[in-house]
């Protein structure tokens, strides 16, 4: 599990990156990759955060289809989506294009009380705030 936390981390990381240089596109598609990690490691508030944060500036987006990204992952659209998007952001690449920007994770992540405190940290908010986010995206998908 360390390491699927430490991956989270990783496109969590590019992803702040890129928001603070403007990519917003580039930030979508690694919180989306982000949001599926998420996913897969069961942080579903995680997981609900990356989706609204894509969802806050580009309503039309194709995540936008579903009420999360859970629902969204069987999917045979989104799975042809989610296999471009890891084609173009690979782990190996990921992993370049940290060490290009000057970060270094070590073992950050261990530093905090969980995988999900972490994970806000790297959005910029709280484990409440995206406790909030889940929340609201499960009685209204829309708003995400």
């Amino acid at each position: 599990m360390d390491s699927n936390i430490k991956l989270l981390g990783l496109y969590l990381h590019l992803a702040k990156a890129a928001g603070i240089r403007q990519q917003l596109h580039v930030q979508d598609k690694l919180l989306i990759i982000a949001g599926i990690i998420a996913v897969r490691l069961e942080l579903l508030t995680v997981a609900a955060c990356c989706r609204h944060e894509v969802l806050s500036h580009n309503k039309q987006h194709l995540i936008g289809r579903w009420q999360d990204l859970s629902t969204a992952l069987p999917e045979d659209d989104f799975d042809s989506f989610l296999k471009q998007l890891q084609r173009r952001f690979p782990q190996e690449k990921a992993e370049q294009m940290l060490v290009t920007l000057g970060i270094e994770m070590g073992q950050e992540w261990e530093t905090y009380y969980s995988a999900e405190e972490y994970a806000a940290s790297l959005l910029g908010t709280t484990v409440d705030q995206l406790q909030t986010i889940y929340q609201r995206e499960q009685t209204d998908p829309a708003t995400g």
